[in-house]
């Protein structure tokens, strides 16, 4: 009977452990699972986020580097028109000093405008420059003539100075036939 009594009780015991298992553990457990679901869920829709992120942040480093070209070359063209500006600024001070400057008297040197090509800028801008007598333009060389016209600007770049050290010789030798004839034979300044 004793065993009648031991058999009964791990039979009550069971019951009461299986009905403990159904009603206490088994919800938390199915809670516990979709919990767990529900984290893997959130843990992949975040690595999901995380990827665009990702693709994001990527995009706008291409974005910023195309952003730092533009303005390199922006800072270049911006270096280019100060540069443009600065030399128009350098230009406009040498029209306004040649303006200023007081015409040259006859006692300071030869009319160079009778040299075919020099007209009463290109005179100035050589008497400028320390040329006021056909000696002195006669034994200026041609290139160092046409690096006087560079620094004058652009509006004298039209101008060629090879013949006018050859028609200075002529005219400061006093020699005015031939240098008409020479003369005769240039147009502008400049051989035919």
């Amino acid at each position: 009977m004793v065993l009648w009594y031991v058999l009964i009780g791990f039979l009550i015991g069971w019951v009461v452990e299986w009905l403990i298992d159904v009603v206490y553990w088994r919800p938390r457990l199915r809670a516990a699972r979709a919990e767990l679901e529900t984290c893997r869920q959130q843990l992949a829709d975040e690595q999901e986020r995380a990827m665009l992120f990702q693709a994001k942040i990527e995009a706008l480093e291409e974005e910023g580097k195309g952003l730092r070209a533009r303005v390199q070359r922006l800072e270049g063209e911006r270096d280019r028109y100060r540069h443009e500006r600065d030399a128009a600024l350098a230009e406009l001070r040498s029209y306004a000093a040649a303006a200023v400057e007081p015409e040259a008297s006859p006692a300071a040197g030869d009319d160079l405008k009778r040299i075919e090509g020099i007209g009463p800028k290109i005179e100035r801008l050589l008497q400028q420059a320390g040329v006021r007598t056909f000696e002195e333009l006669a034994a200026t060389p041609a290139a160092r003539l046409k690096e006087l016209l560079a620094a004058g600007g652009s509006r004298f770049r039209l101008a060629d100075p090879g013949s006018w050290p050859q028609q200075a010789r002529l005219a400061a030798e006093g020699r005015w036939d031939e240098l008409e004839a020479y003369q005769k034979m240039l147009k502008g300044g400049r051989g035919r």
